[in-house]
């Protein structure tokens, strides 16, 4: 675990200096046509894509914010395959294939996570109506007949 912690923040730290150019892959997909971050570059790649990501193990942490040994050793995943030339989608994508779509830490909008998104809309609107009832009573009830005609 420890050497998997150092091989982690060696990757994170130290600029990459490739000894020989590396050939041209002879089939790109479409999400791997650029070139593979190094140094600086690969740490903010990392750092994007982790707070995009859930920690498995911690509540209501994204891998970026997460000290636990598994976001660390995701990120060096991360890294390793970003050096690799993966897209961050691809990343996400194995990711999600691993850990399930709750390693997403905002949910996508969809039939199943309709109601995280909607729900808290509709109850900041039904408070507001009530908290509003009296002040809209007294505006548009003044405007009406204090008596109404029976038929």
């Amino acid at each position: 675990m420890l050497k998997t912690l150092l091989l982690t923040l060696l990757l994170l730290a130290a600029p990459q200096v490739a000894a020989e150019p590396q050939p041209a892959p002879e089939k790109l997909d479409a999400g791997s046509a650029h070139s593979a971050p190094t140094g600086a570059e690969l740490n903010d790649a990392v750092n994007a894509i982790a707070a995009e990501l859930r920690c498995p193990a911690s509540v209501n942490l994204n891998l970026l914010e997460s000290e636990a040994p598994i976001a660390y050793e995701l990120k060096g995943q991360i890294a390793a395959q970003l050096q690799q030339g993966k897209s961050k989608q691809q990343i996400i994508d194995r990711l999600v294939l691993r850990y399930g779509p709750q390693i997403h830490y905002q949910p996508a909008f969809a039939a199943t996570t309709a109601p995280l998104w909607i729900l808290p809309l509709v109850l900041v609107g039904l408070i507001l109506l009530m908290l509003l009832r009296p002040t809209l009573r007294s505006t548009f009830g003044s405007t009406k007949s204090p008596h109404r005609p029976r038929h």
